[in-house]
């Protein structure tokens, strides 16, 4: 299982790297966990970088959860629709556990 830790904002400009860090984990280890508590802000473009992670990891029998949103975030994904796709947990432990 890999742990990755976002922080600060990610937008049009960021995303590109997010989605680049998150595949080359998803091929190492098909389980993820997004750590989320850093993250200020997080555009379309993240979103997308984070469901095709989720989409890769499903397809190789993995999956991807999600560890201490920010209500800010939490609000966007849920409007959205993302977090009816990802499990949410409150802590970084109870994430992993759920694996």
């Amino acid at each position: 299982m890999t742990v990755a830790s976002i922080s600060g904002r990610v937008d049009s400009v960021t995303a590109l790297t997010l989605d680049t860090e998150l595949e080359k984990m998803a091929r190492e280890n098909n389980r993820l966990v997004l750590d989320l508590k850093d993250t200020a802000y997080m555009s379309s473009a993240g979103m997308r970088a984070v469901l095709k992670t989720l989409q890769n990891a499903k397809k190789s029998g993995g999956a991807v959860k999600l560890a201490r949103v920010p209500d800010l975030v939490g609000e966007v994904l849920q409007t959205v629709g993302m977090l009816e796709m990802l499990q949410s947990y409150p802590s970084v432990d109870e994430a992993v556990a759920s694996f």
